[in-house]
């Protein structure tokens, strides 16, 4: 049977699905950023001042450092979106699970209600028949 909520249902629960998706989507693109600033972090640690050598060579080692560091504000700026996105997604993903458990309740109620009205028309029926089989009987 199919209630006069099955699809509004349906709708919410396709809006729950899509705001999951993006959320683990945003969790993911996350957890890469997070893997390629730990590498940049990696690569500031293990770069070597150079202790002799010439001008042109402290120049880039300089230069190098410069573009390390430059990523990584780059990627603490990106991480820091992507977190306030989750969070956005979240909260969105709270109301639309809300939103989708009202409409489910309201469904299942209207079935339960339909159910009933089957149940005493079916009720009324038998007794309909047990009256009929005992006037025939007598």
């Amino acid at each position: 049977m199919n209630s006069k909520f099955t699809p509004i249902v349906k709708v919410r629960k396709q809006q729950m699905d899509k705001v999951e998706t993006l959320l683990a989507k945003a969790r993911l693109q996350k957890s890469e950023l997070e893997q390629q600033l730990t590498l940049v972090c990696k690569n500031i640690e293990e770069t070597e001042v150079p202790e002799s050598g010439s001008i042109s060579l402290m120049v880039c080692f300089r230069e190098r450092l410069d573009i390390l560091r430059k990523e990584k504000i780059k990627f603490d700026k990106d991480i820091l979106i992507k977190t306030n996105e989750i969070n956005q997604l979240q909260d969105k993903y709270k109301r639309t699970h809300i939103e989708y458990e009202k409409i489910k309740y309201l469904e299942k109620q209207d079935y339960e209600e339909w159910m009933d009205k089957i149940k005493k028309q079916e009720q009324l029926d038998m007794d309909e028949i047990s009256n009929m089989l005992f006037v025939n009987k007598g």
